[in-house]
């Protein structure tokens, strides 16, 4: 169906109905947005530009639709929402290459803000070594004027002590000599101090001698007593050795019965078993042999011998064990030993 062409009632009344259900559509979404997203609630500025152009392409849709609609009304022809299509493929292409310009924008503006962000890192690198030079210079001129002051202090008072000491120089008397009698009191004065410090150091010398003899006294003392002890102290030793020797010795003795003894339970142990059994091998014999207070007549032999093989033929039949045969053959051995 071309653009130029009528199109049946039918045809015209199915593409209204789809395009009214269309701008219905729109519009519950619309509301809906609205609902959700109030205008107040955008603060961005590129979500109010965002929301601005999907307002303007709304609008210019429903434009579209309503001119279609009058066209189907009217002429029955859709002529508006081809030039429309034909409108937006136009607007898709420059699209295109408006995209691929604002890519090559976005590649320039990436690059000179990397230029520009090199260049602020090398301004910033700049501004600190002038900085550091600025500091160097402030501190080297503080050191300057600092050297300079204390130099002119030094030189002042310099000047001013070696004017007071040429005014001492030009008004310095001469001291009158001295008498004699003053001399006689300081050489008097000299010997007493050397005659105190010879004092002291013969009763520091005194003391000393007393301290040594208190001491080596002190010491011998502690030296007998520490011996004393010593000796003690061996001797209790000794005893000990001795006492522990002879407890030693008793425990190896206890220890020693204590294995000969279990080791003699254990001998008679086996040696009454071994007794037992020969007893009871022997009773065994006595038993089977008929000796001694068990002896017997031929004729109970033969009846004993008889009514076994009775037993053991009547327990085969009723059974039916396979080893009644070897009961019977032992059965008539027995008969016939006897």
């Amino acid at each position: 169906m071309k653009g130029n062409e009528r199109i049946s009632t039918m045809d015209a009344l199915l593409f209204a109905i789809s395009l009214e259900v269309m701008l219905l559509q729109m519009r519950i979404l619309e509301i809906s947005a609205k609902r959700k997203f109030p205008a107040s609630g955008l603060k961005d500025v590129r979500e109010k530009q965002l929301s601005d152009k999907l307002a303007r392409d709304r609008k210019i849709v429903k434009e579209i639709l309503l001119r279609t609609l009058l066209g189907l009304a009217q002429d029955g022809e859709w002529y508006v929402l081809k030039e429309a299509v034909e409108v937006i493929e136009k607007n898709t292409n420059s699209l295109g290459v408006l995209t691929t310009r604002h890519e090559k924008l976005k590649s320039s503006l990436e690059n000179i803000c990397f230029e520009l962000q090199r260049n602020r890192l090398q301004w910033k690198l700049d501004f600190r070594k002038y900085d550091l030079k600025i500091a160097f210079l402030r501190d080297s001129i503080k050191d300057c004027v600092l050297n300079s002051r204390m130099h002119f202090d030094y030189a002042d008072r310099w000047l001013s002590a070696r004017a007071e000491s040429l005014e001492l120089q030009v008004q310095v008397s001469a001291a009158p000599a001295p008498r004699l009698d003053h001399e006689d009191c300081v050489h008097d004065e000299l010997l007493k101090a050397y005659e105190l410090q010879i004092q002291e150091r013969v009763q520091l010398l005194d003391y000393w001698k007393i301290r040594y003899f208190k001491d080596t006294a002190d010491l011998e003392a502690r030296l007998a007593a520490q011996c004393e002890q010593l000796r003690v102290t061996v001797v209790r030793r000794g005893e000990l050795e001795s006492l522990f020797k002879l407890h030693e010795g008793e425990m190896r003795a206890w220890l020693t019965f204590k294995k000969e003894r279990a080791a003699r339970l254990a001998r008679e142990e086996r040696l009454r078993k071994a007794a037992t059994r020969i007893q009871a091998w022997w009773r065994g014999v006595m038993v089977r042999r008929a000796l001694g207070f068990l002896q017997l007549e031929f004729w109970e032999i033969w009846i004993l011998s008889s009514l076994e093989l009775d037993v053991i033929i009547h327990n085969v039949g009723a059974s039916g064990v396979g080893c009644g045969d070897e009961c019977v053959s032992s059965a008539l051995r027995r008969l016939l030993l006897y």
